[in-house]
């Protein structure tokens, strides 16, 4: 029964993404810029997103609960993975606190590889971000625990709810490579 639950509890979060419009599959996503954890200003879809395979989570530096393990996930997969092509972001949850010095001592903690951007920003445009991803909260402690995994060349996106674990997320990555756009898969 367990199984089952998972299982449809995935299925039900399989997006066809809601960044895309349904008539030409141009993507909607904000073409907002960034900031990464080297102060580098970045296009989050151009120099993030297109063409690319990627999984993004929310976090915040000042979080002391699930923050840190979703980071620690995060970085399970990327050692997992090794020198596989996949973008991880972690998008901060509190932009006026996390500036890019904030995000790459905390980064750095993790031991970070390249292929793994942290991102922050001004805070009306990381909020419209993250309202865009149905990620955004106005109190960060109430920010969902979602990893969403997609590829924007298939325009497959699915979102795991909680705090999934590596192999979870490897294999909504291949799930999401390898599946017709729209195509109901589950993850076992």
């Amino acid at each position: 029964m367990q199984t089952f639950c998972k299982q449809f509890l995935i299925i039900l979060c399989l997006l066809p993404p809601p960044m895309l419009a349904a008539s030409d599959q141009e993507p909607l996503w904000r073409n907002s810029p960034v900031v990464n954890h080297h102060a580098k200003v970045l296009n989050f879809y151009q120099d993030l997103i297109k063409g690319k395979t990627v999984a993004i989570n929310f976090i915040f530096t000042t979080c002391s609960s699930s923050c840190p393990l979703a980071t620690a996930v995060f970085k399970q997969v990327q050692n997992q993975l090794g020198a596989q092509q996949v973008q991880l972001i972690s998008i901060s949850v509190d932009p006026g606190t996390d500036t890019p010095e904030r995000l790459n001592a905390f980064a750095q903690q993790f031991k970070i590889k390249s292929g793994w951007s942290f991102i922050t920003g001004e805070e009306a445009i990381i909020t419209a971000l993250l309202e865009d991803l149905d990620a955004y909260t106005p109190d960060k402690i109430l920010h969902t625990n979602m990893v969403l995994v997609g590829n924007d060349a298939t325009h497959n996106w699915i979102r795991l709810f909680g705090l999934p674990s590596a192999e979870m997320i490897i294999n909504a990555f291949k799930n999401v490579t390898t599946q017709p756009t729209n195509a109901r898969v589950s993850i076992r």
